[in-house]
């Protein structure tokens, strides 16, 4: 079974430091961020199973973050960890798409059972299988390609085009589509990049997977 990985935005060094010792021995895989930007940009480049956001940050505070990760279609799980306790901030987390709100301070064993409790309803409810061929897969929840059951190890942008095309096996995907589906209307579109991420994905299916139609798109055959 594949460990899931949590996203810990907390400026408090050692509070971060505590939280990655106790999540990291009970199984997850924890990436630290002490501000807002560098938690946005590590969303943006990384797949995470939960975030886990401090809300008094700096440069982004955590509902804003959360904010502008929900208005980019993503649909990570979320809770909030904060001393921010009045009704009208808990209120604020769960409207601005948050799933739970922990306020400090916490019980680690707690806030454990409460990260257990939404990854199992989370997968439960979304996780969600797309058959390539006979050795690999994809799980759309957790966006993770699969080898043999053995997770593979690809960049967000290249799952994201690789779902597109495989979901549309045999159809041309035009290049209108790919950059609705792999950029946000927040983030700069980078034509050349899509070319990248298109070999990459022929390194891992073989050259002759996907066929480029000229000027249009692209078509996955394999």
């Amino acid at each position: 079974m594949m460990m899931y990985k949590i996203l810990i935005l907390e400026d408090n060094v050692l509070l971060l430091n505590t939280l990655e010792d106790f999540l990291s021995g009970h199984g997850y895989e924890c990436i630290l961020c002490e501000s807002g930007k560098e938690a946005l940009q590590k969303c943006y480049q990384e797949k995470f199973d939960l975030y886990l956001l401090d809300v008094k940050v700096s440069d982004i505070n955590g509902f804003d973050l959360l904010k502008e990760l929900r208005s980019a279609n993503d649909t990570t799980p979320t809770i909030f960890v904060t001393s921010l306790n009045d009704k009208e901030s808990v209120a604020k987390g769960f409207m601005t798409g948050g799933d739970d709100y922990v306020k400090k301070p916490f019980d680690l064993q707690e806030l454990l059972f409460r990260i257990k409790a939404i990854l199992s309803r989370s997968k439960e409810l979304t996780d969600t299988k797309i058959i390539i061929d006979d050795n690999y897969y994809l799980n759309l929840s957790r966006k993770r390609l699969y080898h043999c059951d053995q997770e593979m190890d690809i960049n967000l942008k290249d799952f994201e085009l690789l779902s597109l095309l495989v979901r549309n096996r045999g159809k041309v995907v035009t290049k209108e589509m790919i950059k609705d589906t792999l950029w946000s209307s927040g983030e700069e579109i980078n034509e050349g990049s899509i070319r990248v991420y298109i070999n990459n994905l022929k390194k891992i299916f073989g050259k002759d997977s996907i066929f480029n139609i000229r000027s249009i798109g692209y078509r996955f055959e394999a």
